[in-house]
């Protein structure tokens, strides 16, 4: 019958405990190790914000409420959409470019590299409109206030073109750079063109940046972007509400606290100006229109002035009553009704030539009360927006996506036809009024020549002044609107570093595995010395492989004689 195996925890503690000095060893040396790690690792900081996004459960239309289950109708579709939105390329983009991210600063110690952000002691400038070497670092060290050793070596490097953010295939760069430089020089070269300027923090006078060694990086934006992209984690905070949260790992907490900041500064401002889009355009179209009407006002007033010089003895009343005064409202009227006309055909246009939705302006901004094209205009841009959401998430084969198409076609060949009216209408009333016009027009050419001329001048110069007083008007309530609009989203926590302590290194759990290493290493180290060893070390060696009886056993002695009867007479020996 075999013996049952049995592990004897009692002989494998003895067996090594006579080891320890390997224990204390492969311990103090994992632990020093651990130490080096925690010591000259560059920290790594967690630093995150929320977000209040905007939900739109209780906004839609109805058949979300039949069709619940399915994806293209629930309301916590939006909070994705937000997501994709606030992680996109376009968003990020506008945070490298307003931050300033395009160029990165280090200061080198013996062991550790720091990123430097918004306290470099130089600033470098780049020429825009020259190519520039991207990917590698340009070592700076400080000598004097005056001056700097600036060090690169490029090999095999197209240059970069940063208006086109595209590389130069034409030239490779295979060149070494070390010389020493002024501050504010040009550096130049068919590869890179830039000047370094001392920054705020420059404090060479003080001899506490000579000597330092400095460097700074050129990235490609859309490698930049996408990086930052992949850095950043947004993840709703729980399955009930719709706040998001934002977070980045990185070694520069300062750096990733404007960066998150500036998302969703960009992210508020974006939706703002989406809301306000009607507004920002009917400022746009007025501004142009008062343009035109002022340089007018300027013509006809100097001509008054002139007209004034030649003829010194001119006496006119004007009088608010009469042929004069009478026409002067239907000029009023007429001016109206002309920026009215405009604007349908600025309308008609944006629709027949399928422009961007973006660039409508309300008519209710303009001062056109009807009711029937402004919600026709509101539907429209809610249908384009809608549209805008589902390009982020789906393809244009999804039954969604066409049927809001669809519906998008529909709404505009519905507002068309009504403008199309509204102009034939419109375009009758001014025929009318140009015509009950012309007839005070014939009464005051029954003036005489000077006084006539002065009436025509001063009609022309009032009819512009009240077209620009009312577009004046319509502008400041375009503000007004613009102004009290409020974002549908908003920070809830502005980012800050989640903990003082960084999350890597992590001290105590490094010193936990080193000692843990420490243990595993002489254990390995005997079990495995014991594994492969060929020879016999005791009695239970032979008893657990082999049968053989044991008749007795010889002693050993570690002493250097073998005469132990000599130096121990009493010994058991």
């Amino acid at each position: 019958i075999a013996k049952e195996e049995t592990i004897d925890i009692k002989a494998l503690i003895l067996k090594y405990s006579q080891y320890w000095y390997y224990f204390l060893l492969a311990i103090l040396f994992c632990v020093f190790i651990a130490f080096l790690n925690n010591r000259y690792t560059v920290p790594e900081y967690s630093v995150s914000t929320t977000l209040l996004i905007r939900d739109d459960n209780n906004t839609q239309l109805g058949a979300e409420n039949l069709l619940e289950g399915l994806e293209i109708f629930s309301g916590k579709k939006n909070l994705k959409n937000e997501i994709v939105i606030l992680n996109s390329y376009s968003i990020t983009e506008k945070v490298i470019q307003e931050l300033n991210l395009g160029l990165s600063y280090f200061q080198h110690g013996l062991f550790q590299t720091h990123e430097l952000f918004d306290n470099s002691p130089f600033i470098v400038k780049l020429d825009s409109t020259h190519n520039q070497i991207t990917g590698v670092e340009f070592e700076v060290i400080i000598i004097n206030e005056r001056s700097f050793q600036l060090s690169a070596s490029i090999k095999d490097r197209h240059p970069y073109n940063l208006i086109s953010e595209k590389f130069n295939k034409t030239l490779l760069a295979n060149i070494d750079i070390n010389k020493e430089y002024q501050f504010e020089e040009e550096i130049t070269s068919p590869y890179y063109s830039f000047k370094i300027s001392k920054s705020i923090f420059f404090q060479a006078d003080k001899i506490k940046d000579a000597g330092k060694t400095y460097s700074f990086k050129l990235h490609e934006i859309d490698k930049l972007a996408h990086n930052l992209i992949n850095n950043i984690k947004i993840n709703p905070i729980n399955k009930e509400t719709s706040i998001l949260k934002l977070n980045i790992k990185a070694s520069n907490p300062r750096k990733n606290i404007k960066i998150l900041d500036k998302i969703t500064d960009i992210y508020i401002r974006s939706g703002l100006d989406e809301k306000n889009i009607m507004a920002i355009n009917t400022i746009h179209f007025i501004d142009k229109q008062l343009n035109e009407i002022q340089d007018s006002l300027s013509y006809i007033e100097n001509q008054l002035e002139v007209f004034k010089l030649q003829n010194p003895n001119l006496d006119i009343v004007d009088k608010e009553f009469g042929t004069y005064f009478q026409k002067q409202k239907l000029d009023n009227t007429l001016s109206e009704q002309s920026v009215n006309i405009k604007y349908y055909k600025s309308l008609l246009s944006y629709l027949q030539n399928d422009n961007n939705a973006s660039s409508i302006v309300s008519p209710t901004s303009m001062g056109i009360s009807n009711p029937e094209l402004n919600s026709l205009i509101s539907q429209l841009l809610q249908l384009y927006a809608k549209k805008g959401d589902l390009q982020l998430t789906t393809t244009e084969k999804n039954p969604a996506y066409q049927a809001v198409l669809s519906q998008i076609n529909h709404t505009k060949n519905t507002i068309i036809e009504n403008v199309t009216n509204l102009i034939s209408s419109a375009s009758i009333y001014e025929n009318d009024l140009r015509t009950r016009i012309n007839s005070f027009k014939k009464n005051i050419k029954q003036l005489p020549e000077a006084e006539k001329k002065y009436l025509i001048l001063k009609r022309k110069y009032q009819y512009n002044e009240q077209t620009a007083l009312y577009l004046q008007q319509k502008r400041y309530e375009a503000s007004l609107a613009k102004a009290g609009t409020e974002s549908d989203h908003k920070v809830i926590d502005p980012a800050r570093l989640d903990s003082d302590k960084p999350i890597k290194p992590r001290k105590s759990l490094s010193y936990f595995i080193a000692i843990i290493i420490g243990i595993f290493i002489p254990i390995a180290f005997v079990s495995l010395r014991d594994f492969f060893s060929d020879t016999i070390h005791s009695k239970t060696d032979l008893e657990n492989t082999t049968k053989i009886p044991i008749l007795g056993l010889v002693g050993h002695s570690d002493k250097a004689t073998s005469m132990v009867v000599a130096t121990a007479t009493k010994s058991i020996i």
